[in-house]
């Protein structure tokens, strides 16, 4: 189930589905970003500040791709390394090497601990 529903969370993220993972997540959610190049403070998001990030980044992509390499599965943990392309609207791309650490709980995302590199 952890893996599904990780899977499925990135996915929607991937096609920009707003609505998709705003079902996704669970009341409780916290997401921490360590500091990287786009964000070199870091920071905590709950929901209301998640849905304001994808609608700040649908504004402003035009597609976005993620390859997982390894998908790891503890219970109800996951370790997930990837590799995100990002293409503005403006026809730029973007790439980071990414490892993720998801928890999922009552089949949402409760928490996800996010370092970013960007290349």
């Amino acid at each position: 189930m952890t893996r599904d529903t990780v899977i499925r969370y990135l996915q929607l993220i991937e096609a920009m589905d707003l609505a998709g993972v705003a079902a996704m997540l669970h009341p409780e959610l916290e997401i921490i970003e360590h500091p990287n190049k786009l964000n070199p403070a870091g920071g905590r998001s709950d929901i209301a500040a998640v849905r304001a990030a994808g609608e700040r980044g649908k504004a402003i992509m035009a597609a976005q791709r993620y390859a997982i390499r390894h998908l790891l599965v503890d219970g109800d943990r996951a370790a997930v390394a990837m590799t995100w392309t990002g293409t503005l609207k403006d026809g730029r791309t973007m790439t980071a090497e990414i490892c993720s650490i998801i928890e999922v709980r009552d089949g949402k995302i409760r928490r996800q601990e996010q370092f970013d590199c960007f290349t």
